[in-house]
């Protein structure tokens, strides 16, 4: 598995519980649906979803969630036991993958991904 190229995948998330990821290095794209998430909870799973289909060790991660890019980068603490249940997931992976991850905050109107949410 895995190039030394970087991916760079951007990630999305609403309040209604769609969510998508679009990986702009390989062309490809997902999206899905849970009830009952929140739009914070939707980018969480977006971005897992998207290191978990990875196949590169270098991973760029493009969100227009300036609360979860935050997070992810330890900016920001995390008050909400969800959310940081969504951390400590997105984390395991990254360590169990042995991935290599930035985390970028782009404005929604920049944010390549939102076109697959459906």
């Amino acid at each position: 598995m895995g190039s030394s190229v970087t991916q760079k995948i951007y990630t999305d998330g609403s309040g209604d519980g769609r969510m998508a990821w679009f990986n702009e290095t390989t062309g490809e794209s997902w999206s899905g649906r849970q009830a009952g998430l929140t739009n914070n909870e939707a980018e969480y799973l977006a971005v897992y979803e998207a290191l978990k289909a990875a196949q590169s060790k270098e991973i760029e991660i493009v969100s227009d969630s300036k609360l979860v890019v935050s997070q992810l980068k330890r900016d920001w603490h995390i008050k909400e036991d969800r959310l940081r249940g969504l951390f400590d997931k997105v984390n395991t992976l990254i360590r169990e993958k042995g991935l290599k991850v930035k985390f970028n905050w782009v404005p929604r109107t920049q944010n390549k991904a939102g076109k697959y949410l459906g």
